[in-house]
C-alpha cells in the first residue's frame, strides 16, 4: 500500500539519493475449450475387440501380480517425474523397500552429488552419513543403491548412454569406497568413547579444562584474543566440546545442524579458521596422557575432527563479504560490499546468509553485536528506490518479511535506528509543480501484519516512550489514518453506550429515588421504572464487564501473560489503568447487587 499525498515543501529534498520517481500520474499500483466428441466406432472394427480385452486382462494380472510382490497400486500411480520419487517407487519394485538404510543415502544423496568436486566435502558428507547408516541393524551392501540409482536415472535422464552410465559408475565407486573405509568404525568408537566418558571423575575434567588451554595458547598465541572470557564461559566451552564429540555419535544429523547454526555464530564473531587446528591438537594431545587405549583416543579425535572440519567449512561458506565488513563495524565497506551485488539480489545478501539448513540474517547480527554504523548503512541500503529498464527496486517488503518484529527489535536494541527506517518509508520528488512536492508513504507494513491483523508497531513504538520519535511524519500519518478510518467510530459508539448506562445509572440511582420521599409508599409506576433500569444496568453494563474480564483472564492465563506482583501472580491486562478501573467498578456493581 502507498499512500500519497502532497504538500508545500519548497525546501525540502528528497532524503535518499539515488531514488527513481514513482509511476506516473494515474498509473494504479496495488501493493498489499472446444469439447470434442467421440466418433462412433465403425462397426468393421468390431473384431478388435476380443483381442484388446486380452491384452487387458494380461495387463491387469501383471499389475495385481506386481501390487501383490510390492504393496504398490500401480494401475493408479502416478508416474514419478523426481529422482527421489523415482528411486523410491524402483526401491520398492527391486525388493529393496525394506533396506531403511537407502533412505539415509537418498537424503545425503544431492549434497554429494553436488560437491563430487569436492574432496574435503565429499569426505565430510561420506562420514556423516557413515554415522546415519551405523545405527540400522543387518548387513548393508551398498551395491543395490547402485542399482536402484542407475535404473532410476536412466528412467528419467532423456538420451541416457554409455557415457552417463561411465560417469555415474564412478561417482558412485568413488562414494562406497569412502563409506566402506568408516562404516564399521562408528559401532566401535561409540563404545569405546562412552567407556572413556564413564571413568572420568571430576579431578581429571579439571585437568582437561586446564591443560587445553596452556596447549592452545602455546601453540597459537594469538588465540588469546579470541578467549577473553571468564573462566567458567572457557571451562564451559570445554565440557561443551567433550559432550559434542559423544553426541556426533549419538545423534549425527541433529549434530550436524547444530554445528551449523554454531558455525554461523562464530562467523558473526570474526573467529578465523586457522584458530581451530591447533584448538583440536591440544584436546587430542590432552586426552592422549589421560586415556587408557588407542581405541579411546582414536574415537575421540575422530569425533573432533569431523567436528572441526564441518565448523570450518560453515565459516568458510557463511563468511561473506557482507558479514566481514560487519564485523568491521564499517558503514563505506559495507556500501562496497552490497555494490557488487546487483539490483535484485542486494536485499537478499543484506538479509539472508544460508549454510546446510541453518541461516543468519546479517542485519539482525548487525543489531544484535552493536555494529550501528553497518546496520545503519544496511537500512538505507535496503530502503534506496533503484530502477532499471523492467521494473523497480525497493527492499521494504523484502525487510518486513524477513523481520516482521524489526520495529520492536530497534525499539529494544537500537533506538537511535527507528528515525532512520521511517525516513526510509517516505519518497519526496525531485520536482515541484505549483510550489507544491509529491510525497508518497509507504506504511502498508505499519498497519498490518502478514497475516492481515493489526500491526503493534505504533504499540511498540508507544512503549519506547520517546516523544521526539512519535512526532515523525510517518507516524503522524499512520496515527491519523488509524484514527480518522478505523478507531475514531468505533471509541465513539464505546464511549457513548457508556455514557448511555451511566445515565440510566443516575437515573434510576440518584433523580427516581427523589421523586417519593418514601419509597414504601411510592406509587407502582414509579417502582417498576426503578426496577426496569437497574435491571438494565446490572445485565446489560455489568453483565458486559463481566463476561470482558473472564474473558481477558482466561486468555492470558492460557497463554500465560501473567505479572508476578509480590507472591501473586496477576493477568497483564491489569497492568494497565483502564484494565483495573473497569475491574473496579465491576465489583463495585457486583457489590451493589449483593
Amino acid at each position: 500500500m502507498a499512500v500519497a499525498a502532497s504538500h508545500a515543501d519548497p525546501n525540502s529534498k528528497s532524503n535518499i539519493e539515488g531514488r527513481s520517481p514513482p509511476p506516473p500520474e494515474g498509473a494504479v499500483v496495488i501493493d498489499i475449450g472446444h469439447e470434442e466428441q467421440e466418433a462412433p466406432k465403425q462397426k468393421r472394427f468390431s473384431w478388435l475387440k476380443g483381442s484388446h480385452s486380452k491384452k487387458n486382462s494380461k495387463k491387469q494380472s501383471f499389475q495385481g501380480a506386481v501390487g501383490e510382490t510390492t504393496g504398490i497400486d500401480i494401475t493408479n500411480a502416478v508416474v514419478p517425474k523426481t529422482f527421489q520419487d523415482m528411486f523410491l517407487f524402483n526401491s520398492a519394485v527391486m525388493g529393496f523397500g525394506s533396506k531403511v538404510w537407502m533412505h539415509d543415502i537418498l537424503l545425503a544423496f544431492d549434497q554429494i552429488v553436488t560437491n563430487v568436486a569436492n574432496t574435503q566435502r565429499l569426505q565430510e558428507e561420506c562420514d556423516v552419513l557413515a554415522l546415519s547408516m551405523s545405527k540400522h541393524h543387518g548387513p548393508i551392501v551398498l551395491s543395490e543403491y547402485k542399482a536402484v540409482m542407475l535404473a532410476s536415472l536412466r528412467s528419467l535422464v532423456r538420451n541416457w548412454d554409455s557415457q552417463h552410465e561411465l560417469g555415474w559408475s564412478w561417482l558412485w565407486e568413488n562414494v562406497e569406497r569412502m563409506l566402506k573405509a568408516v562404516l564399521h568404525k562408528p559401532a566401535v568408537q561409540q563404545k569405546a568413547l562412552q567407556l572413556f566418558y564413564n571413568r572420568l571423575d571430576e579431578t581429571a575434567m579439571q585437568f582437561v579444562r586446564r591443560e587445553v588451554y596452556i596447549r592452545f595458547f602455546a601453540m597459537a598465541p594469538t588465540g588469546q584474543d579470541y578467549f577473553k572470557q571468564s573462566t567458567t564461559r572457557l571451562h564451559f566451552i570445554i565440557d561443551k566440546m567433550t559432550s559434542m564429540t559423544m553426541e556426533m555419535y549419538q545423534s549425527p544429523k541433529s549434530m550436524v545442524n547444530d554445528l551449523s547454526a554454531m558455525g554461523l555464530r562464530h562467523v558473526g564473531y570474526g573467529i578465523p579458521v586457522e584458530m581451530f587446528g591447533p584448538f583440536v591438537t591440544a584436546a587430542v594431545q590432552t586426552v592422549r596422557e589421560i586415556s587408557q587405549s588407542e581405541a579411546e583416543l582414536e574415537a575421540f579425535s575422530w569425533s573432533l575432527d569431523l567436528i572441526s572440519r564441518i565448523l570450518c567449512r560453515v565459516i568458510t561458506e557463511g563468511s561473506t563479504i557482507v558479514m566481514k565488513a560487519i564485523n568491521a563495524n564499517s558503514a563505506p565497506l559495507l556500501r562496497k560490499a552490497v555494490a557488487c551485488a546487483p539490483r535484485g539480489e542486494r536485499a537478499a545478501w543484506v538479509l539472508h546468509v544460508q549454510v546446510g539448513t541453518q541461516s543468519i540474517s546479517p542485519l539482525m547480527w548487525a543489531i544484535e553485536t552493536g555494529s550501528l554504523e553497518a546496520a545503519k548503512a544496511i537500512i538505507l541500503d535496503l530502503l534506496t528506490i533503484r530502477a532499471d529498464r523492467d521494473r523497480y527496486y525497493y527492499g521494504v517488503d523484502i525487510l518486513f518479511e524477513r523481520h516482521p518484529d524489526i520495529v520492536k527489535r530497534l525499539c529494544v536494541d537500537a533506538p537511535a535506528l527507528v528515525p532512520t527506517l521511517l525516513d526510509g518509508l517516505i519518497w519526496r520528488s525531485r520536482t515541484t509543480e505549483n510550489g507544491q512536492r509529491r510525497v508518497n508513504y509507504y506504511v502498508k507494513h505499519l498497519l498490518v501484519d502478514e497475516q492481515g491483523d493489526f500491526c503493534k508497531a505504533l504499540e511498540w513504538i508507544a512503549e519506547n516512550d520517546d516523544p521526539k520519535l512519535v512526532c515523525h511524519p510517518v507516524l503522524a500519518m499512520v496515527t491519523d489514518m488509524i484514527w480518522g478510518r478505523v478507531a475514531f467510530k468505533t471509541f465513539m459508539y464505546g464511549r457513548a453506550w457508556f455514557l448511555f448506562t451511566l445515565a440510566v445509572f443516575v437515573f434510576s440511582q440518584s433523580i427516581v429515588n427523589q421523586v417519593a420521599e418514601d419509597m414504601d409508599e411510592a406509587p407502582t409506576g414509579l417502582r417498576v421504572q426503578i426496577f426496569v433500569c437497574r435491571c438494565f444496568v446490572y445485565i446489560c453494563s455489568m453483565g458486559q464487564w463481566i463476561v470482558h474480564h473472564a474473558r481477558n483472564i482466561v486468555r492470558d492465563l492460557r497463554f500465560k501473560n501473567t505479572v508476578k506482583v509480590g507472591c501473586l501472580k496477576i493477568p497483564e491486562y491489569l497492568m494497565e489503568w483502564q484494565g483495573w478501573t473497569s475491574l473496579l467498578l465491576t465489583i463495585l456493581l457486583v457489590t451493589m447487587l449483593c
